[in-house]
């Protein structure tokens, strides 16, 4: 099968034909799209000498199970399923998920979604709706979304709208994208200084803040528009939880591994949100599997707005 890897360590992914995984006790899936996501670059740069070799990359797949796994499923071989694939990678002709682990969800992909779409769902959107969910983001409250144009970003911005929230985002050189997103107020950093410009419109202070961008050092401006008693979740660890605590503000660091989400539950949720029109992907490229690293560069480098997707 096609895929693009790292044959040894110290190598540049490349394509590479490799053995179909031999699933054993997993599901094997032929991979329609691999979703891609900054995780996969973070992932690459933490490859050790010790990382098992060849490393498949990506995460995040739609496809169509092969083989079901002895001991019986609800999961059928032609069934259109999408998840997660962190063992044997998702930019593959071909991947395998082991059944009930918690790391490896997988789910149907319903009715009026395709595969392309459903390959830009399980990282960014669970992450999402996981961050509203902690945020108790609920009607009338006023919710910044720093980074709103990115792929946790623009689900959140989305998802926050359906519970009636006023919706304030932060972008840099992308407002008109956040203005499209549903946005009620939009804030270019590269064109003024975001805080000084929400303290002086929102001088009482906002409800809850979900900063997908901001370092240990910035992040602790955002106190100074979020009101006493209100709410703050990074989704990159930047928070000092006992400083804003001091601050009368409760901070959460939100990882994406120990997401309670990423199970067939909250993937079946998310794209029963895209189903019924209260999300939509934003796919913004679609890549054939030799162009995987130019993606990847275009990600890291920060050319990429919405989701993007590599075709298999």
């Amino acid at each position: 099968m096609r895929a693009f890897a790292v044959w040894s360590f110290g190598e540049a992914p490349a394509l590479h034909d490799l053995p179909v995984p031999a699933a054993g006790g997993a599901f094997l899936l032929r991979v329609a799209y691999a979703g891609v996501n900054p995780l996969d670059n973070n992932n690459l740069a933490r490859l050790t000498a010790n990382s098992a070799y060849p490393y498949v990359l990506g995460i995040d797949f739609a496809g169509v199970v092969e083989r079901v796994p002895a001991g019986g499923s609800d999961l059928h071989a032609g069934d259109r399923v999408f998840g997660m694939a962190r063992t044997h990678g998702a930019y593959a002709e071909y991947t395998a998920v082991t059944p009930g682990a918690r790391s490896e969800p997988l789910a149907r992909i319903p009715g009026g979604v395709t595969d392309e779409q459903a390959a830009a769902l399980p990282t960014a959107a669970v992450t999402a709706l996981r961050t509203v969910d902690l945020l108790g983001v609920a009607a009338g409250q006023r919710l910044v979304v720093m980074g709103a144009t990115g792929g946790v970003g623009g689900y959140a911005v989305q998802m926050a709208l359906s519970r009636g929230a006023h919706v304030i985002a932060t972008v840099r050189g992308d407002a008109d994208e956040a203005r499209r997103l549903g946005a009620k107020e939009v804030y270019d950093t590269a064109a003024v200084e975001v805080v000084s410009a929400l303290r002086a419109a929102h001088p009482d202070g906002v409800d809850a803040v979900l900063d997908l961008v901001s370092g240990p050092d910035a992040i602790r401006g955002d106190a100074e528009f979020i009101k006493p008693g209100g709410r703050l979740v990074s989704t990159i660890f930047a928070a000092d939880e006992g400083w804003f605590a001091g601050r009368q503000i409760t901070a959460r660091n939100s990882a994406s591994n120990a997401n309670p989400l990423l199970s067939p539950q909250g993937l079946t949720e998310v794209a029963s949100m895209l189903a019924d029109g209260t999300i939509t992907a934003r796919i913004r490229s679609t890549a054939d599997l030799a162009d995987a690293g130019q993606v990847l560069a275009k990600l890291r480098n920060g050319g990429l707005r919405g989701k993007a997707v590599i075709r298999l």
